[in-house]
């Protein structure tokens, strides 16, 4: 079926044209290629639909009848191609982006907001889980992650880095008394977020260059770190979360010279393909370049 539809294009250019001969240069073929094309849409057909002679053709009745419905196949596919390739060249239509929603809640939404002002003619759906959706299955153009990623076949930016902060409610801090070391953290109820890598464990680096793991024991587990804030936030006890998730929440830093012993990264991913939308490049770019500015002037 479908190598009847190019030779059903062929035909139409070849009554277009008039010959075989002025078909083939149009359309970059030989002249045997062309006239190979119709001989072989006719035998599947059964019918005769050009009659020829050496220095004429003529439609038949049943080549006349296909002629006007191939014109309108050609009319449509070649609209088709033309709005594919104007979208291409504009930024118009929908990207549907996900994240976390602590990275969601904490740095995408206000980003999103910020990039519909400057773009208004792209649309944005956003959808907010912690659990790794499957980008392709899932149809989305683009997918935002915190921390490093496992190899797959999709396409990986990183936009910034943040890092892992020590926090707690001031209210807790005040009834609990300040930690002195990272020793101090098991003897403090631990608010764990299942997604880490290593809940349990919290691995920090001192300014001077000192490592210390330190194994903990979770009170409270969950599942995503916007819970982990809020119990944090009604000092339930002590945690790790992201610096863009403690900025401006009230929870305050506990051993700053403390750090984790590596920063996260923040990575755009998208499925691979020779060419990437106008629209997810433009998002993409924005987010860089809000994700950074944040990071050069502090979170």
């Amino acid at each position: 079926m479908l190598p009847d539809l190019h030779r059903m294009a062929v035909f139409a250019r070849v009554v277009e044209h008039g010959s075989f001969s002025r078909a083939a240069a149009a359309l970059g073929l030989g002249r045997s290629v062309v006239s190979q094309h119709v001989a072989t849409l006719e035998r599947g057909l059964g019918v005769q639909l050009i009659n020829r002679s050496t220095r004429s053709m003529a439609l038949t009745e049943d080549g006349r009848s296909l002629y006007g419905r191939c014109c309108q196949m050609v009319e449509i596919a070649e609209g088709a191609l033309a709005e594919v390739d104007a979208r291409k060249r504009t930024a118009g239509g929908t990207v549907r982006l996900t994240a976390s929603y602590n990275l969601g809640l904490s740095l995408v939404v206000a980003s999103v907001a910020r990039f519909r002002t400057a773009h208004p003619e792209i649309k944005i759906d956003l959808t907010l889980d912690d659990a790794q959706i499957n980008v392709i299955e899932e149809g989305f153009d683009l997918a935002l992650r915190v921390g490093h990623l496992a190899d797959s076949n999709l396409h990986v930016v990183t936009l910034a880095c943040c890092r892992m902060v020590l926090c707690a409610a001031p209210a807790y801090v005040a009834a609990a008394g300040p930690l002195k070391s990272p020793d101090d953290l098991v003897h403090h109820p631990w608010i764990s977020i299942t997604q880490l890598p290593r809940p349990d464990r919290v691995m920090l680096r001192a300014k001077d260059g000192r490592q210390r793991t330190v194994r903990v024991h979770p009170a409270i587990k969950t599942n995503t770190g916007i819970a982990a804030r809020l119990f944090l936030l009604q000092g339930a006890g002590v945690g790790l979360l992201p610096d863009y998730a403690v900025t401006g929440s009230g929870l305050v830093e506990l051993l700053p010279d403390w750090r984790e012993a590596s920063d996260r990264p923040i990575s755009a991913i998208y499925p691979r393909g020779v060419h990437m939308p106008l629209k997810v490049r433009l998002l993409i770019d924005f987010f860089k370049a809000e994700f950074r500015n944040r990071s050069q002037h502090g979170p």
